[in-house]
């Protein structure tokens, strides 16, 4: 088998960006037996304390009653504030899966046999396929995000 790059992506991201939903296209060639998502971002927490100290009072006096408002401004629970970005993919019929995990890193298999759990196992058609990268939250000033979508297909695969 053979390996062939179908999307190479490395963006920076901030907080003006989070609630996004990044799509990005790419096209998947006949005779594909297997695609590798790699997907990596960082930083994954906030290490601003005074920052974390204001978004979490900002998120408190906004949501919750004042009555419960001093308990929750001391919760540890609160004080770990963290980058999410997620990935989901569709082929040209519709959905084939999603990673909502919080791991900074990972990688995704999908093949006609096997697949990453969240994503769907079956045959992989030619043609457009979309990968979305959702920015959950950017709590921090920048955030990178490196995306790489490898195909490897049967030796002699004559592409689209």
């Amino acid at each position: 088998m053979c390996s062939k790059t179908l999307l190479d992506i490395s963006s920076r991201i901030t907080p003006a960006d989070r609630h996004v939903h990044l799509v990005h296209r790419f096209v998947v060639p006949r005779n594909t037996r297997q695609l590798r998502i790699e997907f990596a971002y960082s930083p994954k927490l906030l290490q601003d304390e005074a920052r974390q100290n204001t978004l979490v009072r900002q998120a408190v006096d906004r949501y919750l009653e004042p009555e419960l408002r001093e308990v929750a401004y001391t919760d540890p629970d609160y004080l770990v504030l963290q980058n999410l970005l997620t990935v989901s993919l569709d082929d040209p019929a519709g959905f084939r899966g999603a990673a909502h995990r919080a791991n900074q890193e990972q990688i995704i298999i999908v093949s006609e046999s096997t697949a990453t759990p969240g994503f769907l196992a079956g045959p992989l058609p030619a043609g457009l396929w979309e990968l979305t990268v959702s920015l959950h939250e950017v709590v921090t000033d920048k955030c990178q995000f490196e995306l790489q979508v490898q195909a490897a297909e049967t030796e002699g695969a004559d592409g689209l």
